[in-house]
C-alpha cells in the first residue's frame, strides 16, 4: 500500500459535521415571518415562562408546526452558544409539541452529542432519520458522530446514502466527508471519485486537495501529488500532515533539498 498510513487517528482527521457551517439551512419549512416572530417571543423561556404562538386569527388554534419550529432555533442557538441547559429546555418543549418532528429530534442528538453522550446521540439520529428518510444534514451529522467513535463502516454507508441527494446545498462537504470517510477504511479508488467530485464542486476544497494528493502519492503519482499539495498551499496555511506530505513526495521525485526543507519545517511546526 505504499505510504498510504492505515494507523493515523481517527479523531485527528474529522468530518465535518454540517451543523457547523454558519448559518443553518433546512431541507423543509423554510422559516416564515410568522416563525421568526415566534422564535423572537422565545426570550420567555429565559425566565421560565410558557410560550403562546400568535396566529393569524384571534378564533384560530396557535399553529403547533411552527411553534415546534421556534423552539427547534431556539435550541439550536443556545447549543451553538454552549448554554446546554436552556437548549435542552427548548428542544424538549419542541419535542412535547412535535415527537416526531425530524429537526427537533437531530438538535436533541446534536445536544446528547456535546454532552459526550453518544449512545443518546445516535439514537436521536436514528429517530429523526426514520422521521424523514431524506434529511441529508441530519444523516451526515450522525456520520460524523459515528466516524468520531471508529465506526467507520456504518459511518461511509450513512455518507453513501446522503450522497445520493443531488439536491443538497452543501454536498461539496458531503462528498469531501464519504472521500475521507472511505480513505480511512483503506479503499483508495472509492475514496477517489468522491473527492474528485468535491473539487469539481468547490476547486478550493483543500481537505479534498490534501487528501487527493496523499491518494496519489500512495498510488505513485508522484508529479500530480505535488501539483495538488503547491495548490493546497496556495489556499491554505501547512499544517504537520501536509508538510510531511511535502517532505515525502519531494524525496520520491528526488529532490533532496525540497524534501530536507519541508521535514525542519516540520520539526519547528
Amino acid at each position: 500500500m505504499g505510504h498510504f498510513q492505515t494507523t493515523k487517528s481517527i479523531a485527528s482527521h474529522r468530518l465535518t459535521p454540517l451543523f457547523r457551517e454558519g448559518p443553518m439551512t433546512r431541507r423543509h419549512r423554510p422559516p416564515s415571518i410568522r416563525s421568526l416572530s415566534a422564535a423572537m417571543s422565545l426570550v420567555w423561556l429565559l425566565g421560565g415562562c410558557a410560550v403562546q404562538v400568535e396566529s393569524a386569527s384571534p378564533y384560530a388554534p396557535p399553529d403547533t408546526g411552527e411553534a415546534v419550529s421556534a423552539y427547534t432555533d431556539l435550541g439550536l442557538a443556545y447549543l451553538r452558544r454552549d448554554n446546554l441547559s436552556r437548549a435542552r429546555r427548548a428542544l424538549e418543549h419542541a419535542l412535547e409539541l412535535g415527537p416526531q418532528d425530524p429537526q427537533a429530534l437531530e438538535g436533541m442528538a446534536l445536544l446528547h452529542q456535546r454532552q459526550k453522550e453518544p449512545a443518546l446521540a445516535e439514537e436521536f439520529f436514528e429517530r429523526a432519520l426514520e422521521a424523514d428518510t431524506d434529511y441529508t444534514r441530519a444523516r451526515n451529522n450522525y456520520a460524523a458522530l459515528l466516524y468520531d467513535e471508529g465506526k467507520l463502516d456504518a459511518a461511509c454507508r450513512q455518507l453513501r446514502i446522503a450522497a445520493q441527494d443531488m439536491t443538497y446545498d452543501n454536498r461539496a462537504q458531503l462528498l469531501a466527508n464519504l472521500g475521507r470517510c472511505r480513505f480511512e477504511q483503506g479503499d483508495l479508488e472509492a475514496a477517489r471519485r468522491p473527492l474528485e467530485q468535491a473539487l469539481a464542486y468547490d476547486s478550493r476544497d483543500t481537505q479534498s486537495l490534501l487528501l487527493l494528493a496523499r491518494l496519489d502519492h500512495t498510488q505513485g503519482h508522484d508529479e500530480r501529488a505535488w501539483e495538488r499539495l503547491q495548490r493546497f498551499f496556495t489556499l491554505a496555511d501547512a499544517t504537520p500532515d501536509s508538510l510531511e506530505l511535502a517532505s515525502e513526495i519531494a524525496r520520491a521525485r528526488g529532490d533532496q533539498e525540497a524534501a530536507a526543507f519541508y521535514h525542519r519545517q516540520l520539526d519547528g511546526s
